[in-house]
Parts: C-alpha cells; sequence; structure tokens
C-alpha cells in the first residue's frame, strides 16, 4: 500500500493490508468507470462501494471521497466506512490500461 494514499474517514472495521488494497481497487474501479457503486463479493467481506464525485481535502492530504457497506461473514450487520483515496492511487490500483 502506497503510504498516504488512503485516509479512513470513519471506520469502525480492522482491514489487513489485502483488505485495504481490494477496497481501494474497488474504489478504481467505480472511478474509472465512472460508476455510482460497485458490489464486491470476497470470501473475508461483501458489500458495495459508493463513489462520490467530490474531492475532499483533509490537512495536506487530497483525495477522491468514497464510502463503503461492509458485511463480514461472522457479521449479520453492515458496517459503514468512508475514504479518501489519492488520484495516483487510484490510477496505480486501476492496473493495465489497454490500448484501442
Amino acid at each position: 500500500m502506497q503510504r498516504w494514499g488512503l485516509v479512513f474517514l470513519a471506520c469502525p472495521v480492522t482491514f489487513s493490508e489485502e483488505e485495504q488494497g481490494l477496497l481501494v481497487r474497488a474504489a478504481a474501479r467505480a472511478w474509472f468507470e465512472d460508476s455510482d457503486r460497485v458490489t464486491f463479493d470476497w470470501p473475508q467481506m461483501r458489500g458495495e462501494v459508493v463513489a462520490s464525485s467530490e474531492a475532499q481535502v483533509l490537512g495536506s492530504f487530497y483525495g477522491q471521497r468514497f464510502s463503503a457497506e461492509v458485511f463480514r461473514p461472522a457479521s449479520s450487520e453492515a458496517q459503514s466506512v468512508e475514504f479518501l483515496v489519492t488520484e495516483a492511487m487510484l490510477r496505480q490500483s486501476a492496473g493495465p490500461v489497454a490500448e484501442a
């Protein structure tokens, strides 16, 4: 995970580095596909990432705002997560871009 590429604004859930990366990739997918919502279903969690069209400044950190509803297999309740991702991190997480 790139340092300072991801900042959680509200996060009642503990994420591993791998899970953070998956969440950022889901956010990158929403951002690049200009999609309001992207659902995900991974072994360790499922849910939906919601992209905001707003960028936000938090101190010296500037990033795109996202929120997610996350369900863990052991829990029946959704946890709401809000986070910012830098544009550089979004681009890095998008993977290779195919040219036509």
